[in-house]
């Protein structure tokens, strides 16, 4: 499930290391590759919970394995696009079954698991998708920038035949698990609401900065260094996931706190790293290295403590709760992706940064001020 979770999560992220070659291939601006992001999210965000519903009764095993049928027919069309608009068809493709992977992944991972191991199972399938920004995006970079962005994806083709094998002989039958409603009172006083504002705030800001990173590390330390910060980024990612998948059963809402804090110092060290780049170099890379660890273990950490916060604010209906949890999400990525493309393409890069900063910072506010108070 964590190697579905890898192959997954680098074909979303794709763009990110290969938007100047994608955009000149194609005849487009870098924006508009970056903005195929908020194409994919927005889909996913349509998609989910209707998709949810409709699955609910059927047996996990084969809905989950599905999604990735439909992950390897957009990455045909998009290894294949002689447009811009196909390669965006490819991306639909995708998008359509992302969410409803991600729905089925977290609560299956909790049904394998041990009772009160719910943060260390998640923290497994993230580690899947925490080594995608390790492994995978850097490899495809790499990949893309020797034979070209469409044999990278055909790799990406390879790696999800293999994770169906796996999944195929390896992963139980899962029959569904019916619904139960929480009481009136325990409805009125959920977390949700206000976790969803959080979430909401906090991958918006990631993301805002996250899918331009690649650019971020060529206009601080040089198009040569674009793969070592994408991998740099990942391997602190793994640190974070590790640290939240050790804490999260037990200090889940400080656990949040930390990431969201450390999006803003990153948003507002990265803002500096810009300023500073054209007048002194070295400390210009020395701030944006910074930039990258932070964003790394923020990136890292937070899907597995917010999925976990997720699930326990859920209740009995933790299916529920993570579809509402991966349409947030993927509203936060299109969001993110959306905004930062707006100063990248008025030539004010620094203001993703910038509004990466102020954006962490309200979702602190409202995970300490409102949805704390409901989750103790």
């Amino acid at each position: 499930m964590g190697f579905a979770a890898f192959v997954y999560v680098t074909f979303e992220m794709f763009a990110v290391g290969l938007i100047t070659p994608m955009s000149q291939d194609l005849g487009v601006s870098e924006g508009q590759v970056g903005l195929l992001m908020t194409v994919y999210a927005t889909i996913v965000a349509v998609v989910t919970i209707p998709l949810m519903e409709v699955t609910r009764s059927l047996d996990r095993k084969p809905v989950f394995m599905a999604t990735l049928i439909f992950l390897l027919g957009g990455i045909a069309l998009q290894a294949s696009a002689s447009s811009y608009w196909v390669l965006a068809l490819g991306r639909i493709c995708a998008a359509l079954t992302h969410g409803l992977f991600w729905s089925l992944v977290n609560p299956m991972a909790a049904r394998l698991a041990p009772a009160g191991a719910t943060g260390k199972a998640v923290a497994v399938v993230s580690l899947g998708s925490t080594m995608a920004l390790v492994a995978g995006s850097p490899l495809t970079t790499l990949i893309g920038g020797a034979l070209g962005w469409r044999s990278a994806t055909w790799v990406l083709g390879i790696m999800v035949a293999l994770a169906f094998t796996l999944l195929f002989f390896f992963l139980p039958s899962m029959p569904a698990i019916p619904p139960k409603e929480q009481p009136e009172g325990q409805q009125q006083r959920s977390a949700l609401p206000a976790l969803v504002v959080y979430l909401a705030l906090v991958i918006t800001a990631l993301f805002c900065t996250y899918t331009y990173l690649g650019l971020f590390v060529q206009r601080t330390a040089g198009m040569e260094f674009v793969a070592i910060g994408l991998a740099a980024y990942g391997l602190f990612g793994i640190v974070g996931v590790i640290s939240a998948g050790r804490r999260a059963d037990r200090r889940m809402i400080r656990m949040n706190v930390i990431g969201t804090g450390l999006i803003v110092v990153a948003g507002l060290t990265g803002a500096l790293a810009l300023a500073l780049s054209g007048s002194s170099h070295l400390l210009g890379v020395a701030l944006a290295v910074l930039v990258v660890g932070f964003l790394g273990l923020a990136g890292g950490g937070l899907p597995t403590v917010a999925t976990t916060i997720f699930l326990f604010a859920g209740g009995a209906n933790q299916n529920r709760a993570s579809s509402i949890y991966v349409v947030t999400f993927q509203v936060g990525i299109a969001s993110g992706s959306a905004l930062g493309a707006l100063p990248v393409d008025a030539g004010f890069f620094t203001g993703t940064l910038l509004i990466t900063a102020v954006l962490g910072a309200l979702a602190s506010a409202e995970l300490s001020l409102r949805a704390r108070p409901l989750l103790r």
